[in-house]
């Protein structure tokens, strides 16, 4: 597909720096959309994954999943590799908003969103289809790169419903890679309520510090008292990082025992970070309590 060896764009400096303000901006109009497909297929390795990383925002333009399915698939750089499939990550995350693996299976019927219109080259379904075995393959395949493989587990986590998906994430948090520990962690955090026993084994204030807070964030979503005790136990950690993650998360569980008293306390913590933490994860805990008793009270929705 590219040239070998490396190629170099001469203007590749002023090639990412656009790419850069169109990710940041917003700018997918037609002519940035063009640009992005001209640059997935650049012979300069930093222009085809600063491209790939841009594509995320175009994805369901024209060709611009073909371009990227192709890279994820071919590109002699790993890197590339994975850039091209954490664009491609929204395909399957609106497949499964769409209901594409609900029980009457992926290739039923299903009322598409006015926004995934079918276009002449395919559909939503296809795609989704198209990307969801590419994962398969590249995860199931022990010779590709492990740094492949994690992506693709990462990707395939919004399947975390799937048994098939959990026994793989079962395997990558038993790895002594600690980059496939964090993958299954971020994994978990999708579904949490399959993993209240893993998670809570992890949380512990002897833990290493990132897999620690993938932990505790990982936990952000769930609804158990198991884990919301377990990341009290780390508030006292003495990274402050840690402290405010495990803030944030206890806020938004909301299972915690005097738990404003608690985050009032942390709003006079002596490091900034965490006051400043406290103090977000207050109004959050508010809102939350707000919206809980209009709901109970009312019925009315958040």
């Amino acid at each position: 597909m590219h040239s070998l060896p490396f190629e170099e764009d001469p203007q590749w400096r002023e090639v990412l720096d656009e790419l850069s303000r169109i990710r940041e901006q917003g700018d997918y109009s037609a002519e940035s959309v063009e640009y992005i497909k001209q640059k997935l297929q650049s012979p300069d390795d930093r222009v085809r994954g600063g491209a790939a990383l841009a594509a995320e925002g175009c994805l369901f333009e024209p060709y611009v999943a073909d371009l990227l399915i192709e890279l994820a698939e071919n590109d002699p750089n790993p890197s590339i590799r994975k850039a091209a499939l954490q664009s491609l990550e929204g395909v399957i995350s609106e497949g499964v908003e769409q209901g594409f693996e609900d029980t009457t299976g992926p290739e039923s019927e299903v009322e598409y969103a006015e926004d995934w219109a079918e276009v002449e080259y395919g559909s939503l379904r296809e795609d989704y289809l198209r990307v969801k075995n590419l994962l398969f393959r590249l995860l199931e395949d022990p010779a590709e790169p492990m740094e492949v493989r994690e992506v693709a587990l990462a990707v395939l986590g919004n399947l975390g419903f799937l048994e098939v998906i959990r026994e793989y994430i079962r395997d990558f948090i038993r790895s002594p890679r600690k980059s496939a520990q964090l993958v299954a962690l971020h994994a978990m955090g999708k579904y949490p309520y399959y993993w209240e026993d893993e998670l809570a084994e992890m949380i512990t204030p002897d833990q290493d510090k990132a897999l620690l807070m993938e932990a505790i964030s990982a936990s952000y979503s769930s609804d158990s008292e198991k884990l919301a005790r377990r990341i009290e136990a780390v508030l006292h950690h003495p990274d402050p990082d840690v402290i405010s993650y495990a803030l944030m998360t206890l806020a938004n569980i909301n299972k915690t025992p005097e738990l404003g008293e608690i985050l009032q306390q942390f709003s006079l913590h002596p490091d900034p970070r965490v006051q400043e933490t406290a103090r977000e994860a207050i109004e959050h805990f508010s809102r939350k309590n707000f919206d809980r008793f209009m709901k109970d009270e009312f019925g009315l929705g958040e």
